[in-house]
């Protein structure tokens, strides 16, 4: 990869207390795994996953990697993705731009 690809990292969150929502918490982590799998689909995602310890156990929440070329692009994703839409998170986006990898 010779230039710079324009990025945006998901990185959110947890709202505390979060707000009544009608999905059950697995019903939302279903949405939020098909939108990981949606934007892999179209070519957008660079990278997902949970953030670990050093012994393996999840904490906090994870980030998500994705193309998107303007903020306004990438504001319209990330505030589609479930956990997000459903103000159960709060969104930290952040501009990341790839200069190798895959």
């Amino acid at each position: 990869m010779s230039e710079r690809e324009q990025c945006w990292v998901i990185h959110n969150e947890v709202v505390d207390p979060p707000p009544k929502i009608a999905l059950t918490q697995q019903e939302l982590t279903e949405r939020h795994h098909q939108f990981i799998h949606d934007l892999d689909a179209k070519g957008l995602l660079v990278d997902a996953g949970p953030f670990l310890d050093d012994t393996g156990n999840r904490f906090g929440t994870g980030m998500i990697i994705f193309r998107a070329v303007t903020r306004a692009e990438a504001e319209k994703i990330a505030n589609s993705e479930p956990y997000i839409a459903h103000g159960t998170r709060r969104l930290k986006l952040v501009p990341w731009q790839r200069i190798a990898g895959h």
